[in-house]
């Protein structure tokens, strides 16, 4: 094994990577901390109203573009007091997977992409990724557009326009020191799954078995390495990320397979969190009966805009 060549590839991705992955979270930590906090909720103002969902709506899209988990908190505890209705639930959760997953692709895919892959791969799988994104979010505003809208009484529109707690000012130690519990979090997952593809990658063995898994692949049209970012991806999208990278580098992967084998691994990421994720914590926020539906709807409209973008490369690629 060319220990050498291993380490020399992996040190130069994460000298790229590992800082670009640390100011996003610290971004995105520091937000939190002031008035754009505010002024995000009153810019959410006029789709709220597109999608004839109620005021407090508003709120959770703000929230999600920060966490996901105490979104859909809110969400849920703004469900169980009657101020959001089924259908609108459904919508909003829709919705709010695209400023959910701008957050993500702004401060993690972008980052890890470019500095890993280049400007034109990154940004391409990038804004293929905020596209899907965008054809979920619009099933949402669809599924809005067929309610009639609810109007709030001024304490309930208050109510859900405010934090329940305003948070206070914190200092940047404090801003720091969770941008770093975050980072870390990340960095768990990348630095080993990018280690122990850069060593493998330089063992002859496993360049034995990638030619034979190629070649069976191959059989249904994916290469092995495009299979090996499915695997990486099925339960962690950080780590299809990494796996990406590291075969790139090592050049196993071209510019157009890791866009195709990203997509996949999404698509496949997708089914695995439906079934180790959302459907116990939607089931959790918003009841048995309603969370159920919510995560089936959420998986299916969220594969269908997947398989859109890929038949339109395809399509294109003709």
């Amino acid at each position: 094994m060319n220990f050498a060549g291993a380490f020399s590839q992996i040190f130069n991705l994460w000298r790229m990577v590992l800082p670009a992955m640390f100011l996003g979270c610290l971004i995105g930590t520091w937000i939190q901390g002031t008035r754009l906090w505010q002024i995000c909720g009153r810019l959410m103002a006029p789709l709220v109203a597109m999608a004839r969902l109620p005021h407090n709506c508003g709120l959770y899209f703000v929230m999600c573009f920060l966490n996901h988990y105490a979104a859909n908190a809110y969400l849920g505890s703004e469900f169980q007091k009657g101020m959001v209705r089924p259908r609108e639930l459904l919508a909003a959760f829709l919705m709010g997977g695209f400023p959910n997953g701008f957050h993500f692709a702004l401060f993690y895919i972008a980052p890890i992409l470019i500095g890993s892959v280049g400007w034109e791969v990154g940004a391409s799988y990038t804004a293929l990724y905020l596209t899907i994104g965008l054809l979920t979010a619009g099933v949402g505003i669809l599924i809005g557009l067929r309610g009639e809208k609810k109007v709030l009484s001024h304490e309930e529109a208050a109510c859900g326009n405010s934090p329940s707690t305003k948070a206070g000012k914190r200092g940047f130690s404090s801003i720091l020191s969770e941008s770093g519990k975050q980072f870390g979090r990340m960095a768990l997952i990348f630095v080993p799954v990018t280690l122990l593809f850069a060593l493998g990658m330089h063992h002859e063995k496993i360049s034995q078995l990638l030619t034979s898994t190629d070649r069976l692949a191959g059989v249904i049209g994916f290469s092995g390495p495009v299979m090996i970012v499915v695997a990486a991806g099925l339960p962690s999208s950080i780590s299809a990320l990494a796996a990406a990278a590291a075969l790139f580098q090592s050049r196993l992967l071209g510019p157009t397979e890791v866009v195709y084998a990203l997509l996949i691994a999404y698509a496949m990421h997708n089914i695995y969190e439906f079934f180790a994720n959302y459907i116990p914590s939607t089931m959790a926020f918003f009841g048995p009966r309603v969370g159920l539906r919510v995560a089936v709807l959420h998986l299916l409209t969220r594969l269908s805009a997947i398989l859109l973008v890929l038949a339109t490369i395809f399509l294109v690629k003709m």
